[in-house]
């Protein structure tokens, strides 16, 4: 229903109060107006979409992808450049009548800065939540998963580069779309 701050509580509809320290709130996700006016999304702005193939659900000749798909996956950029390796393939099907194939994941991986100099890196799908490990190469890396280090600043601060300077321009990356258990650990 409420936050009183003075109180540093949140305060229920049905007479619950929750106190904290420190809230942080996050607003819901909304999407892109756009697509709520063309009648294509859903209650949130987001198009319906078939999640291991892109296609829209509702519209058989509609491909989705990014920030405009209702998928249970991360809007992070690396997700939409994951998305961009299955849907070429699967439109190229589509184009000459065959079968689609489910060759999106849901692949995410993101750099986190912690501060001071430091950050993480996760790597994760549909199916398998983050674990810890080394990527890109098992045991090597450099990059630790689920782990903080001065490495994976490092790592992002390259990859900053990296999207600016070969994202951006289209070209490949040499990190698989789908997701490699390589190098990880349960």
């Amino acid at each position: 229903m409420r936050v009183d701050p003075d109180q540093k509580a949140i305060l229920s509809y049905d007479d619950i109060q929750v106190d904290f320290d420190l809230l942080v709130s996050v607003p819901v996700n909304m999407g892109s107006p756009v697509i709520d006016k063309s009648g294509l999304g859903d209650d949130l702005g987001f198009v319906p979409t078939e999640k291991y193939t892109l296609k829209a659900k509702d519209h058989d000749d509609i491909f989705v992808l990014g920030d405009a798909t209702n998928l249970p996956s991360s809007k992070a950029g690396s997700v939409a450049h994951f998305q961009v390796d299955g849907f070429i393939e699967n439109f190229q099907r589509y184009v000459d009548g065959m079968e689609l194939l489910p060759t999106f994941d849901g692949h995410a991986n993101c750099f986190i800065e912690s501060g001071h100099g430091k950050g993480f890196l996760i790597d994760f799908n549909y199916d398998v939540e983050p674990l810890p490990g080394m990527f890109p190469m098992p045991g090597v890396g450099p990059f630790s998963l689920l782990k903080q280090s001065r490495m994976n600043h490092w790592g992002k601060m390259m990859f900053r580069w990296t999207y600016w300077n070969v994202l951006l321009k289209g070209r490949e990356m040499p990190i698989p779309a789908q997701m490699s258990m390589a190098g990880k650990w349960r």
